[in-house]
């Protein structure tokens, strides 16, 4: 049996925030000396707990995953045990499966997360061997000097993390911006999953929308929850079963009922928009009744025809909210909208019907989605619709579009700035966006073509992977290898030589198509195994940082271990860079470069977030992020709890904003929200996808599972998480199965015009025959080698979840699979 420490009174107690997920769930570290435990009685424990009595199973006690040991850099070790805050509105005191092990991907020289980067490496002919962080930003900085003034600064290309959360946060964004965007200038910058630096909801903004507009206590308050290629229950766990569910269950109607005085309240509805028969789609019936959730299983890429005909149901039946779109919309819009997007000079009948054919779903359940999104309750109040969407719809066919429809539906029922309402994306991480201004324009520069083509002579990649994560992937990889092999062997070369010799050297080679590629990261991913400089980074629970979840909860991530080794965190790095830049520039006598790469020798994480929060005003004109007035101190006092951006200053105190656009002010030039064209008829497949889809019969849809984070780059060290998923799993309806020979666990090939990957066969009626579902970003086998490189022209974001291929049995799985052994890029042959 496991017996799990218990921390003694004297043990020291942090507040933190999960690392992963955009929910951002609370939670409580204790750590204290390994050995010095304290006792089950209540006066003998940190927790102040009877643990001689047995606890419920929702009551707050320590289980085997959320205990570690780790080792801080004087060499004493310290248990570190971390728990879910009961404290926490966002999770009252639930964790994920995710959150429920942040203890085992901790850092621990014993332990499989001993893999972590401990110092900075410079590539030769045999490998990667350690180098000190002078050595390493001299020659990178040398490079990137020698390129710019070569050059120009677009011919220095990067793909780096932007959000918050682990490895991210306010600090380290606001220094990799101010580095790329201030000093060196460059447009060639891309955001961690797509190949341009763009907003995943272009279309939002435009219409005067932030990205995150709601509280989630209105979850519990609304009437309806429509949700659009989402799949909460897996990606934003809590928020689904700690607001939502509740809801479902008709556990928040005391709530609706004091809040909504005299307005006719019941347990809440759900619409789901979703190909699959989701782990969401199940939740939800089982807590609120097959009656009560409508989920409406489209076919790929017809989103937009899908909201487009709601909203002309809406329209025709005179349940759009009048006053709303008058007081509050630029009309002209409005009248545009109707001719552009909802076929107005077509019968009802027509556009419901022609949605229903190309949806694959029932024109009665339209219809049934326009009721509940819009029908008027009784006594003629106004339906509470909160609209949610994420990357089934952002990553579809058309994904400014596809953003605007959904946009424009929450426009035209009122359903933005009040209680129980909105219109967010559900997100993947947390957010801490605070940067300079992006030097480009819209549509920005394509990164991942600018390496393929040769126009990016730097490369330099931070907190992602791109190997397992972007469209072409293969062809990425390729790139990294074949531009890079030339950059490796002068290095080689050269080795011993004075570094502005080496550096001589490097540049000839770029000259004739190589490409410098630095990364920095927190192992040694599949990316960063190509890279001539790779970069140690700190990580969550080793810097302070700050970060806003999904309602704009910013709170402080307090440290509470030593990072490995000489590992930095991302801001110190990206310092260490610009002071040498500035030192390179001087001895030139350009004082016009040196003075881009002055004020960044910050001394502690506080002063890189004060430094950021200077960008905002604190008057009502900010961003979504803006936290103007914070320091750590009070968000110290604040908890877990924090305080909702943006942030208003009131007679200089910091004020909360629980929910956007109560004031009735949109973020446009008049004020007032617009309406964005998502046109119709239905806009069908680009060429190439066309091309694609006839030649491949299935559908391959891709997305995250509710145990395993991203590319797994901390789980694939953890025996608990690696187990369940060894491979990706591929879903294949049975009668698909059936007719190709496969079972259950079967290694299959899933190959198209772009490339080929493998994965194990899940056989399930969660996915329509014809329709494949796969892991996105395991490391031995990503599904960005299957999806070709067309994205949409108005905002450079790929159709990632559009990529269709065939599938064929290999055979059953091979034994290799069920062992423990899991390296970067391990590919199954």
């Amino acid at each position: 049996m496991t017996r799990v420490p218990l921390p003694p009174k004297s043990a020291k107690s942090f507040r933190t925030v999960c690392q992963f997920c955009i929910v951002g769930c609370g939670y409580q570290v204790f750590k204290w000396p390994e050995g010095k435990d304290g006792t089950p009685s209540s006066d003998g424990n940190a927790l102040g707990i009877d643990f001689t009595e047995p606890q419920s199973a929702d009551g707050v006690w320590i289980a085997p995953n959320m205990h570690t040991v780790v080792t801080d850099k004087d060499g004493s070790r310290h248990s570190v045990a971390i728990i879910p805050d009961t404290e926490c509105s966002v999770n009252s005191g639930m964790e994920s499966v995710r959150g429920g092990g942040l203890a085992q991907t901790l850092y621990a020289p014993d332990r499989e997360t001993k893999a972590r980067l401990h110092r900075p490496q410079l590539l030769g002919a045999d490998g990667h061997r350690d180098a000190e962080w002078d050595e390493a930003v001299d020659l990178g900085a040398r490079v990137i000097k020698a390129v710019i003034d070569r050059w120009g600064p677009d011919a220095v290309g990067m793909k780096f993390f932007d959000h918050g959360g682990g490895g991210g946060g306010f600090e380290n964004n606001w220094a990799v911006g101010r580095f790329f965007f201030s000093g060196v200038g460059t447009r060639r910058a891309s955001i961690h999953n797509r190949p341009a630096y763009n907003s995943e909801v272009h279309a939002a903004g435009d219409a005067g929308l932030a990205p995150l507009t709601n509280a989630y206590v209105d979850a519990r308050l609304s009437d309806t929850i429509m949700i659009v290629g989402a799949n909460p229950y897996e990606t934003q766990s809590n928020y689904f079963l700690n607001h939502m569910i509740p809801n479902l269950n008709g556990d928040s109607e005391e709530l609706k009922a004091k809040t909504f005085s005299g307005e006719p309240t019941t347990s809440g509805r759900m619409i789901i928009v979703d190909p699959r028969r989701t782990m969401s789609v199940a939740a939800a019936e089982a807590a609120g009744g097959k009656e009560n959730v409508l989920h409406l299983q489209i076919e790929p890429g017809t989103d937009i025809v899908l909201l487009n005909a709601i909203s002309r149901v809406v329209l025709d039946k005179r349940w759009h909210d009048i006053a709303f779109i008058r007081q509050r919309t630029e009309w002209q819009t409005f009248e545009a909208y109707q001719r552009s997007s909802l076929g107005v000079d077509q019968s009802l009948d027509d556009v419901v019907d022609e949605a229903a054919a190309h949806c694959g779903v029932a024109a009665v359940d339209i219809i049934k989605a326009a009721e509940w999104v819009a029908e008027p309750k009784k006594g003629g109040a106004r339906r509470r619709t909160l609209f949610h969407y994420e990357k089934g719809l952002i990553w579809g066919l058309k994904n400014y579009e596809n953003i605007a429809s959904i946009v424009d539906l929450a426009l035209m029922t009122g359903n933005v700035g009040k209680p129980g309402t909105g219109c967010s994306r559900l997100g993947g991480h947390q957010e801490a966006y605070v940067r300079p201004p992006y030097p480009g324009g819209r549509p920005a520069l394509n990164v991942d073509e600018a390496v393929r083509r040769g126009e990016a002579k730097v490369f330099w990649i931070g907190g992602c992977n791109p190997v397992l994560t972007t469209l072409r992937a293969e062809d990425m990889e390729n790139s990294l290898i074949e531009r890079g092999a030339s950059v490796r062997a002068v290095l080689e070369e050269t080795k011993g030589r004075p570094v502005g010799e080496r550096v001589v050297a490097v540049v000839d080679v770029l000259k004739e198509g190589g490409m410098f590629i630095l990364a920095q990261d927190l192992y040694m991913t599949a990316s960063a195994q190509h890279a001539h400089v790779v970069l140690p980074a700190a990580g969550w629970g080793e810097m302070n940082l700050t970060s806003i979840n999904g309602e704009r909860r910013l709170r402080l991530y307090e440290r509470f271990m030593d990072p490995p080794g000489d590992a930095l965190p991302d801001w110190k790095i990206m310092s260490k860079f610009a002071e040498r830049l500035r030192q390179l520039y001087e001895e030139d006598q350009n004082p016009l470069m040196a003075n881009r790469f002055r004020d960044y020798r910050w001394k502690t994480d506080e002063e890189v977030f004060i430094h950021a929060r200077y960008s905002f005003k604190g008057d009502g004109s900010d961003p979504m992020e803006g936290y103007a007035g914070l320091t750590y101190d009070l968000l110290r006092d604040l908890g877990n709890e924090g305080i909702q951006t943006p942030v208003r200053l009131v007679n200089r105190v910091p004020v909360g904003t629980p929910r956007l656009f109560e004031d009735g002010k949109f973020g446009t030039p008049s004020g007032k929200a617009r309406f964005i064209a998502a046109h119709r008829p239905w806009p069908g497949y680009a060429a190439g996808v066309e091309r694609q889809r006839k030649n491949h019969r299935f559908w391959i849809n891709n997305g995250r599972v509710n145990h395993i984070w991203q590319t797994l780059y901390h789980h694939q060290h953890i025996e608990f998480y690696r187990e369940r998923f060894p491979i990706p799993c591929l879903e294949i309806n049975p009668a698909d199965a059936t007719e190709l020979g496969i079972a259950a666990g079967d290694l299959l090939e899933v190959a198209n015009d772009v490339g080929s990957v493998r994965a194990m066969a899940y056989i399930t009626d969660a996915v329509k025959p014809n329709h494949a579902f796969m892991l996105f970003g395991q490391p031995r086998g990503a599904a960005g080698d299957l999806i070709s490189d067309h994205v949409d022209p108005a905002t450079t974001i790929p159709y990632y979840k559009g990529a269709w291929a065939d599938i064929r049995r290999i055979g059953p799985a091979p034994d290799e699979l069920k062992t423990v052994s899991f390296l970067p890029r391990n590919k199954v042959d």
